[in-house]
């Protein structure tokens, strides 16, 4: 009995929809870890005599964290909206390839852009995946997860 209830138990858990609050909770831990990974690469650019300018205009270290936090928040709301942990990777990857895109078009040295990839794949690589593990394999909705 103990072995069925168990089993029952973490397909329950598998395909039921994680709360709101769960989501929120793993966007924070992501994006804190995440936040001080990019602002650390940052840090060690400046200090490497990186310029990590666009236009002229110096990218404020700050800025590092803070974009990575407003990232996170989006992907929070993503999987919120998406529910099913293969939407949401798919979506997210993609949304990640797009963003790469600036930062490989608006600086003028190679080395400002390849800081800027770099910090954007730091984030990337730890806020998708702590965020798609809190959620089910398949939409709990009845739709197919295609």
């Amino acid at each position: 009995m103990t072995t069925s209830q168990a089993t029952h138990r973490g397909l329950s858990t598998e395909s039921a929809q994680p709360s709101t609050l769960a989501l929120v909770r793993r966007g924070s831990s992501a994006s804190a870890i995440a936040a001080v990974g990019t602002t650390a690469v940052a840090a060690i650019a400046r200090v490497a005599d990186v310029s990590l300018e666009v236009d002229a205009t110096p990218i404020p270290i700050p800025a590092f964290a803070l974009w990575t936090v407003v990232g996170a928040a989006v992907g929070v709301l993503m999987a919120r909206l998406l529910r099913a942990r293969r939407r949401f990777l798919v979506v997210a990857l993609v949304a990640t390839g797009l963003l790469l895109v600036p930062p490989m078009a608006l600086p003028d040295d190679a080395a400002s852009k390849a800081v800027l990839v770099a910090a954007h794949l730091l984030a990337a690589s730890i806020i998708i995946p702590i965020l798609s593990q809190g959620l089910p394999l398949a939409a709990s909705d009845g739709s197919r997860d295609r």
